[in-house]
């Protein structure tokens, strides 16, 4: 009887350990698959497979770090990214979505940048608030209705995709993920194992009922984006230590 008790509560968290384990890979699997599908190139016949016109689409660029110099290489890539299929006729407007931290404003940085890169500012659309995905598909919900575009492509780096579609979805809208192949992030490997990490996290807290993430700060310069890094510098540090072993 006394071995019981004294090996129960190690029973009962090795079945939770092993269930979180079972959560986790199978949101992983998810995320991944949606990287993947981003990743793919669309064309007007993916448009016209959803029964509407490339013209009837918007596309939404969702915010990474800005400077004081412009945009970081991350959200160059994504603004490349979103002009590319601006340029395709694949949609009419260019929705610029983000935070601001300190005096830099993500949403203007973008703009700008798009404005220098030849999109006319009437196709250009201001998406505020949009600190964080919940924000900006909020922002963009409230945009589609006045702006009568319920069809979006949305625009980030490839990891972020699964979290985009289910918040869309949320939200009551019609979005495909597109994203650049290429990026910062996604070619240092010890960010992007990191990043896959936190957005299976991050999905995963998404889901949870409002009145319980409302509570918690999301915003830019919160823990959600120094977590990704702190993960990087141990995946980082775990890849040097195997290769001074393997040496």
């Amino acid at each position: 009887m006394t071995e019981w008790f004294l090996t129960a509560p190690l029973i009962l968290l090795g079945s939770a350990g092993l269930i979180c384990l079972i959560v986790f890979a199978a949101l992983l699997a998810r995320v991944r698959f949606a990287e993947r599908a981003s990743m793919e190139p669309l064309s007007s016949l993916d448009l016209a497979a959803r029964q509407s016109p490339p013209a009837a689409w918007g596309i939404v660029v969702f915010g990474a770090t800005a400077l004081a110099t412009g945009p970081s290489r991350e959200l160059i890539a994504r603004l490349d990214h979103a002009h590319g299929l601006w340029r395709c006729g694949l949609g009419r407007i260019i929705v610029v979505s983000g935070g601001t931290v300190g005096e830099i404003d993500e949403v203007s940085v973008m703009a700008e940048y798009l404005r220098e890169a030849g999109v006319p500012l009437a196709a250009i659309v201001l998406g505020r608030p949009g600190a964080n995905t919940r924000q900006t598909c909020q922002t963009i919900a409230r945009i589609s209705a006045e702006l009568d575009t319920q069809r979006w492509i949305a625009v980030s780096t490839p990891f972020h995709a699964r979290r985009i579609r289910d918040e869309a979805r949320r939200n009551g809208l019609c979005v495909i993920v597109s994203g650049p192949v290429s990026s910062p992030e996604m070619q240092n490997a010890p960010v992007h194992r990191a990043r896959l990490v936190t957005e299976v996290l991050a999905t995963a807290f998404y889901a949870l009922p409002p009145y319980i993430t409302q509570r918690i700060r999301t915003s830019k310069g919160t823990w959600r984006h120094s977590l990704p890094l702190g993960i990087a510098r141990v995946f980082r540090r775990s890849g040097s230590k195997a290769r001074s072993a393997g040496n």
